[in-house]
């Protein structure tokens, strides 16, 4: 059993402490929810599980839906190999298989398809990828940058006391976190310098002398924004070009060896290697080998960094978050719905004694909620640790600030 209050004043204690490096891992599941729990994206509930995260399989179903069909009919000859091979078929199986056949392909054909049509085939899909995951318009209206948990994320960055820069890593391609920081008026780097084409600028990445109070954004997968140029190097724009993404399939591996992903993985890489310094992992389902592989060996090098993993949802003692990850290493804790992963030790979350009534409990009963005990029941001490959903966890944040408006909420 391990206690929530213990574990809710710890993270209050290390969020508030200005000596602390602070830095957050986001993915996917926190760009899936606006503060009144109504959809973000554009589409069907299909595309999301029961804890509001994107699901791979979810995604496929729709990349797929309108394609020709010519291209359904391949598609469901890569779905039989993919499942005789008994692997799981989504949308990372799936473009993987067709790189792999446009490699292999030559003058023939592969499931039906000439390389020019596998080619066609694998930016189709990957073009409805991009309208996927571009949240920034819902019926084609401007979205309302308040609404937004990645802006009270923000409020919480504006109003902290901090002797070091916030860094945040994530994986999405969207532009939340950059509006939502812009809204508020905080300036970020986030590894391009300009306006018009900006230019990849590394050098301000390794030595962030010129930008050292900044907000440090590193968008590890890339951005809507990103394009390349005439030269075939990387800038960032104002459109949503997507012509510069790490596409879930195989390849992902090979291109995030590329610039700029190398430098932004050598600086989660950094990071994690200083000591006093903090990951916040929310949204995130550790899907990705090489961003595991630099968070545990940097842990290596670092006596006093911590990963804290808060999962929106349960976690199984056999999942390979906990039986691979944190359990191997005590300093990465897993904080799930029901269970937890502390010291590499998996258990439930139980608190220790039943609360007085009369005392205030204000932070305990936002972040953990009491299952309750019908009369005649012992009392159990279990709940539900709420702070993997990224709201829950910004208004956390927030909390700290502005304690009076979450009084009996």
């Amino acid at each position: 059993m391990h206690s929530p209050l213990s574990s809710i004043q710890q993270l209050q204690s290390i969020l508030s402490s200005p000596s602390k490096k602070i830095g957050f891992l986001f993915g996917a599941g926190i760009s899936m929810e606006k503060k009144d729990k109504s959809d973000l994206v554009v589409g069907t509930d299909d595309k999301k599980d029961e804890n509001g995260n994107v699901i791979k399989e979810g995604m496929t179903s729709l990349a797929i839906k309108n394609l020709s069909e010519e291209q359904k009919k391949a598609v469901d000859l890569i779905k039989n190999e993919v499942e005789t091979e008994n692997k799981k078929f989504n949308i990372e199986s799936l473009l993987s298989k067709i790189s792999e056949k446009e490699r292999a392909v030559g003058d023939q054909e592969l499931c039906g398809l000439t390389k020019e049509k596998l080619l066609n085939l694998r930016k189709d899909i990957q073009d409805k990828i991009r309208d996927l995951v571009s949240v920034h318009r819902v019926d084609d209206k401007e979205i309302d940058i308040e609404a937004l948990n990645h802006s009270t994320f923000a409020q919480w960055i504006s109003n902290a006391d901090r002797e070091f820069s916030v860094e945040i890593f994530t994986t999405n391609y969207d532009y939340l976190l950059e509006l939502a920081l812009e809204k508020q008026g905080i300036p970020y780097f986030d590894g391009f310098v300009g306006s018009y084409e900006a230019f990849f600028c590394p050098e301000w990445i390794e030595d962030d002398t010129p930008v050292k109070n900044w907000v440090k954004l590193w968008k590890l997968h890339g951005s809507l924004g990103w394009a390349q140029n005439s030269k075939k190097e990387i800038i960032r724009t104002s459109g949503n070009t997507g012509a510069a993404m790490i596409y879930p399939s195989f390849l992902k591996y090979d291109h995030s060896k590329k610039q700029p992903y190398l430098s932004y993985m050598d600086r989660l890489s950094d990071f994690l290697k200083q000591e006093d310094s903090v990951l916040f992992v929310c949204g995130y389902s550790f899907g990705d080998e090489h961003i595991n592989e630099i968070i545990l060996t940097a842990l290596t090098h670092s006596r006093s960094s911590h990963v804290f993993v808060l999962k929106n949802g349960e976690m199984e003692k056999s999942s390979h978050l906990s039986k691979e990850i944190a359990q191997k290493n005590s300093r990465i804790s897993v904080y799930a719905k029901r269970t937890c992963i502390i010291g590499g030790k998996f258990g439930e979350w139980k608190l220790d004694r039943e609360p007085d009534r009369n005392e205030s409990y204000n932070i305990l009963d936002y972040a953990f909620d009491e299952d309750a005990t019908p009369d005649g029941v012992p009392w159990t001490g279990r709940g539900d640790f709420r702070l993997g959903d990224f709201k829950k966890f910004t208004e956390f944040l927030e909390l700290f600030y502005h304690n009076s408006r979450y009084i009996n909420k």
